[in-house]
């Protein structure tokens, strides 16, 4: 049979009813010759109609109009097909959009209305009465005594609203200098050229009683926040704050007002892409300040949740191609990878609490990564040229950090939940992930080299000393956290490798990163790039944390070794500059707190505890690791050959008077490993276990 008339409908029998009902072979013509040869009524079987498609279509649509009006007469809601976007679609409304029937279009509307009408999309009130909040200002000093509520209107038979009081707008604008000086080359998200006149914005508009942007007001307060946190004695200069400690505990009012900013303005309506900054830049400080607490943890689902519903994580789809070249798309690239990778750094550092669960899955985001470009070549209408990565910019730390970030990601997706129990990574995962982070370090462009002085960087880069300064810092970072990931990696294989040869790599490459930690700090200790504020990043405590403990395990181990009192003074000064930072920092000082109940725990004596030696700092020469070739130390060769087993000894340069006065719990500690306590038995792993809970929890 031909292949066309396969495609036809079975044909109904055109036999008459008196052939069918005897079951005879009808001569289907009118009268049959079986009905002429019996003399009896020949009758045929009438064709059966097909009803017309269109008829249905047309009732259906009316029945939807209908059903349209009557929703929105019941929840007077004003809707029209028009304003419903094309992200508002469901999957079945973009497959039938494709028709081209008017009647299919205009029912893929209604149905778009109907859904907006069930998800909210429309951006109604909500029924649940918020706060309201009204916003004044006042001298910054005299922040802290404001009622948190007020009266408005002089009514006090009224409802209170919440007030959030704001510096002048001179205070505000030193506060802006504080952050981009010396935070926003951490987390570039910030349009800087526009900062000013959001500031001005706001400002003009609580002059004039007039209406201002929550999210504009948002991105203030998380800068104010982060600007007061990180306040140091010699920002005290400026002339807000007669102490740094005063500083400090306004950034708590701060938070505090950012949070319940944040809290109204997302049930009312889409926070714009300025208060999505503000939120991830509340959150940055957030985690300083507390911690990786619950408040942070829920801070960072809401942010993720902000970005996605203004569209951030499809930027580049090709509906939205007429937009894809202006500056907020690219300012918007920007922040979704910056939410992605801190995402993914969390989910990998923190498995026992997030369990090991991230939210932004590369999957389900279509948008491309920042270009690596200047501020000022960000405008409406631009190309997307961009510098090689050879040459520095702003956003050079940013696109390494998401290189970072995506190994941690990959950490994640090789140890997932079914594995729980099966002791994390197999070695030749860590292997597998450490050759990633080797091979990211062989990337890096000559300026992020430790080797290169910052003479060198602002005469082959022609930077400018504050340029120079944030690449320094930026540099700092980066290494920063790639030896604490590389160190944390390979420690629950650190062990092992005193008895099984196999993980003797794991250990090696373990005390190596400790040890570039150490380095690291001091170098930062002896510079004048963000030393000042330095404490006030819990992310990198944790790091010199762990690196001063894998340092003290490793010399338990190893107390024949020849240079066993080379060590020792590395561990020293590494205790040290944790015993300064717990003057400077919270977190730092339930760091120590957390270091004593352990050692308490594993029974090491720490009655000897003194608080007097942190006023002693570390001193060491101001000469960069690379001018002292007599001391046969070079730290980016270091970093280059941490991987390979070659003997390379890294030397602390350490001050003789760090070894004249040891007065401290940390001398008493060290005197006692020295002495012979029996540490040879201790579980690492467990103890390790003890000091994650106890600092993660601690906040909570």
């Amino acid at each position: 049979m031909p292949r066309d008339l396969q495609k036809l409908p079975r044909q109904r029998p055109v036999s008459c009813l008196s052939c069918r009902k005897r079951k005879l072979r009808c001569s289907r013509v009118a009268p049959c010759s079986n009905c002429v040869s019996r003399g009896i009524q020949c009758d045929l079987e009438a064709t059966i109609a097909v009803p017309q498609q269109t008829a249905s279509d047309s009732e259906i649509i009316e029945r939807l109009n209908r059903l349209e009006q009557l929703l929105i007469s019941k929840h007077s809601v004003e809707v029209e097909p028009k304003e419903i976007s094309d992200e508002s679609t469901s999957p079945v409304s973009q497959v039938l959009r494709s028709a081209s029937s008017p009647q299919i279009e205009g029912l893929v509307n209604d149905v778009a209305v109907l859904e907006s009408i069930y998800s909210n999309k429309s951006l109604t009130p909500s029924t649940i009465p918020t706060v309201n909040i009204v916003f004044r200002t006042c001298n910054i000093q005299q922040i802290t005594e404001k009622p948190k509520f007020i009266f408005r209107h002089e009514r006090p038979s009224s409802e209170p609203s919440r007030c959030i009081w704001l510096p002048l707008y001179s205070e505000a604008k030193v506060l802006l200098q504080k952050y981009l000086r010396d935070i926003n080359h951490i987390h570039h998200i910030c349009h800087i050229p526009s900062l000013a006149r959001i500031f001005d914005d706001v400002y003009a508009g609580l002059g004039s009683q007039g209406h201002v942007k929550s999210g504009y007001v948002i991105l203030l307060l998380g800068i104010f926040t982060s600007a007061t946190h990180c306040w140091t004695r010699e920002d005290c200069v400026m002339g807000l704050f007669s102490t740094s400690a005063q500083a400090n505990e306004q950034s708590k009012i701060w938070a505090q007002a950012s949070q319940d900013v944040i809290d109204v303005a997302h049930r009312e309506a889409s926070i714009s892409i300025e208060g999505v900054q503000g939120t991830i830049i509340f959150f940055f400080a957030l985690a300083n300040i507390e911690g990786f607490t619950r408040h942070s943890r829920a801070l960072l689902s809401l942010v993720i949740m902000l970005a996605r519903d203004l569209g951030l994580h499809r930027i580049d789809h090709p509906s939205n191609a007429d937009r894809a070249n202006t500056a907020e798309a690219e300012m918007g690239r920007r922040l979704w990878w910056y939410i992605c990778t801190s995402d993914w750094a969390a989910a990998a550092r923190f498995q026992d609490i997030s369990e090991g669960i991230y939210s932004c899955h590369p999957r389900q985001m279509i948008t491309k990564k920042p270009l690596n470009i200047r501020d000022e070549d960000i405008f409406d209408g631009m190309t997307r040229n961009e510098l090689p990565l050879s040459q520095p910019t702003p956003m050079s730390y940013s696109l390494y950090r998401i290189r970072l970030g995506e190994i941690s990601r990959k950490i994640v997706d090789r140890t997932p939940l079914i594995m729980a129990g099966s002791g994390g990574l197999s070695h030749d995962d860590v292997m597998d992930i450490d050759t990633e982070l080797q091979l990211l370090i062989n990337d890096v462009p000559q300026f992020f080299s430790m080797s290169m002085s910052e003479a060198e960087l602002k005469e082959m880069y022609q930077l400018d000393q504050s340029q120079a300064n944030d690449l320094l810092h930026q540099r700092y970072m980066f290494h920063f956290m790639l030896s604490s990931q590389r160190c944390k990696l390979h420690l629950p294989y650190y062990s092992r490798g005193f008895v099984n040869p196999s993980y003797s790599t794991s250990r090696e490459i373990c005390v190596k990163s400790a040890r570039l930690i150490v380095e690291l700090e001091t170098w930062l200790h002896n510079s004048s790039i963000g030393s000042a504020s330095r404490f006030k990043f819990t992310m990198l405590q944790v790091g010199m944390f762990m690196a001063s403990i894998v340092l003290l395990m490793d010399l338990c181990m190893n107390r024949t070794s020849p240079n066993f009192e080379k060590d020792r003074l590395k561990i020293v000064g590494a205790l040290k500059i944790l015993e300064i930072a717990r003057h400077e920092s919270e977190t730092a000082a339930k760091f120590v707190e957390c270091l004593k109940k352990i050692f308490s725990k594993r029974g090491i004596p720490c009655e000897h505890f003194r608080t007097q030696s942190a006023s002693v700092k570390p001193t060491v020469d101001n000469r960069s690791f690379s001018d002292r070739p007599d001391e046969g130390f070079n730290l980016q060769n270091s970093i280059d050959t941490l991987g390979v087993s070659d003997g390379t000894d890294i030397t602390m340069i350490t001050d003789d008077a760090w070894n004249d006065d040891l007065g401290s719990y940390f001398e008493q500690l060290n005197k006692n490993f020295v002495e012979g306590i029996d540490v040879g038995n201790f579980d690492w792993n467990d103890m390790f276990s003890d000091l994650d809970s106890t600092l993660t929890f601690k906040a909570l």
